[in-house]
């Protein structure tokens, strides 16, 4: 049994969620759907995916893009373009993992020789 006050409840819910704005995809220059993109104001984006439009800081972040979303339609030059890109990236996490293992060793160090200090005292 629906009571007077459970159906204006729901019928306050309801009207809640219409007056949301609903996160609907933008359509592109292709005809996917995918979520809109914006560029903040005052920056124009390095680089933008020629099949669906959407912007890049980078033109390496295109090239995977486009290897990853746009696979099927990649010419042998956005190909090699991608392999490139996938190179330095690996490149890129190879010394970034460098860097955490060296500053894991570093605090394990001066932890080692606080905890000797304090120890000696």
């Amino acid at each position: 049994m629906t009571t007077t006050h459970d159906r204006s409840t729901d019928e306050a819910n309801a009207t809640d969620e219409a007056s949301e704005p609903a996160a609907s995809p933008t359509s592109n220059p292709t005809g996917h759907s995918q979520p809109g993109f914006e560029v903040p104001v005052g920056e124009d984006p390095a680089a933008t995916c020629e099949r669906c439009g959407r912007p890049f800081p980078t033109t390496m972040h295109r090239d995977l893009h486009l290897g990853e979303v746009h696979v099927e339609e990649l010419t042998e030059r956005e190909h090699e373009r991608y392999e490139d890109a996938v190179e330095a990236e690996t490149d890129e996490l190879f010394v970034y993992h460098l860097k955490v293992i060296a500053a894991l060793a570093s605090m394990y160090a001066v932890l080692v020789l606080v905890y000797m200090v304090v120890l000696s005292l």
